[in-house]
């Protein structure tokens, strides 16, 4: 059985002797201090428009970089459907984007400690959209086990309002303000995962 030490015996002069050490580690840099202290490195997931893959990227570019400079960046790192394609990198927390990041943010300001950073090839029905069309998030979630129907219903601070069959789902999207995302459409479903 150990006994712990004792302070009065000596335990805090071992205790010190064994921090104490000769040994210095180190690691050399492939590039000046002040430049590398001037670096962000952003980890991103790849999303491919047509397979389905996520491929992982580091990204290190200056801190005043933006976000267009990230995606430019990448653009030569991964395959894209097509030569023209746009991306754009959203923020993702629990499956539901929250943020959707314009090309001319700092990268400086981004966070992917506790954020998912995904990036993807904007689909070309999104590109050319005109002032009436709307994107709308959608996600599902799962809400009374013993329903087996599927029930569409707008979301806000997760709380649904059920759409009626005569609802028009556009209509509860119109509003622009920068809280728009905030509202959802979801799916909701009974749980067909099997029990283990």
């Amino acid at each position: 059985m150990i006994s712990p030490l004792s302070l009065d015996s000596g335990g805090v002069d071992w205790i010190l002797a064994a921090m104490t050490s000769d040994i210095l580690y180190y690691e050399v840099l492939n590039i000046p201090l002040p430049e590398l202290q001037n670096i962000k490195t952003l980890k991103v997931a790849f999303h491919h428009s047509t397979k389905n893959e996520v491929v992982s990227h580091s990204i290190r570019l200056s801190k005043n970089s933006t976000v267009g400079d990230m995606m430019n960046c990448l653009k030569s790192k991964v395959e894209l459907c097509r030569p023209d394609a746009e991306l754009r990198m959203v923020e993702v927390f629990y499956h539901k984007i929250y943020k959707i990041f314009p090309p001319h943010e700092k990268m400086e300001n981004i966070n992917d400690q506790y954020w998912t950073l995904r990036v993807e090839e904007i689909p070309e029905e999104e590109t050319n959209l005109g002032p009436p069309d709307r994107l709308i998030h959608v996600y599902h979630f799962m809400k009374d086990p013993n329903q087996n129907q599927w029930k569409f219903a707008v979301l806000s601070m997760n709380h649904p309002e059920y759409l009626k069959d005569s609802d028009i789902v556009s209509g509860c999207f119109q509003k622009r303000d920068p809280y728009v995302w905030e509202r959802y459409l979801g799916l909701e479903h009974t749980d067909t995962t099997p029990e283990s």
